[in-house]
C-alpha cells in the first residue's frame, strides 16, 4: 500500500479577498485595478497576466504609490512601495524598489513595476491648523508661584540600651547590652 505523495503548495490556495477588477488600455501603458489608474512603468519578460493579477490583487495594496511584481516558480508575488517623500520606513520607499528588485526577485526572472496615476484613496484637502489652547496657569508661573517645599527628615525615637556588668572569677569581666 503505497500513498500517492501530494504537494501541498501545488494545490489551489483559497482566496482570502474578493478578485480584483483589472482592466488594461489598449496602448498597453496603463492598466485599471479596482477603480485605480497605474501606469505601467516597467514590463519585463511580459509579467502582467491579468488573470493572475486578479487572483493576487489585494485591497490592502491600493494605499501604495507604487506596486512590484514579480513571477518566481509560476507565483505572482506583489509588493507596495510609497513615494520617497512619505514618511515611512526606508524599505518601503521608492528609491529602494531596485534593492528589492536585486535582493529578493530571481534573476533574469519576470517583474512589472506600477506607478500610481489617479489615486481614488487619498484625502486631498489639506489640514487646516487648530488653535491650540492656552496654558490655564502660566501668569501664575511668571509671578513666582512656585512654592519650594522641603521635605523634612522623619525622626524615630531612639530605644534605649540597658547595660549589666558580669564579673567572674580570674579578673575578666563582660558587658551585656539589650535594647529595650
Amino acid at each position: 500500500m503505497q500513498e500517492e505523495l501530494v504537494n501541498k503548495f501545488e494545490q489551489e490556495q483559497p482566496l482570502r479577498h474578493p478578485l480584483a477588477v483589472v482592466v488594461r488600455d489598449d496602448n498597453n501603458n496603463t492598466i485599471k485595478i479596482n477603480k485605480q489608474l497605474y501606469r505601467i512603468v516597467i514590463d519585463k519578460n511580459g509579467a502582467i497576466d491579468e488573470a493572475t493579477l486578479r487572483k493576487k490583487y489585494d485591497p490592502y495594496l491600493d494605499q501604495y504609490d507604487f506596486i512590484v511584481g514579480d513571477i518566481s516558480s509560476q507565483h505572482l508575488r506583489l509588493k507596495g512601495f510609497y513615494r520617497d517623500n512619505v514618511k515611512t520606513a526606508i524599505d518601503r520607499k521608492q528609491s529602494t524598489i531596485a534593492d528589492y528588485l536585486i535582493e529578493y526577485c530571481n534573476p533574469g526572472g519576470a517583474y512589472f513595476v506600477l506607478e500610481l496615476i489617479s489615486p481614488v484613496h487619498r484625502f486631498t484637502h489639506p489640514k487646516t491648523e487648530r488653535p491650540r489652547p492656552k496654558r490655564k496657569h502660566y501668569q501664575s508661573s511668571l509671578q513666582g508661584g512656585f512654592k519650594k517645599r522641603r521635605v523634612h527628615k522623619t525622626k524615630f525615637p531612639k530605644k534605649k540600651t540597658i547595660t549589666s556588668k558580669k564579673k567572674k572569677s580570674y579578673g575578666r569581666s563582660f558587658v551585656i547590652k539589650k535594647k529595650g
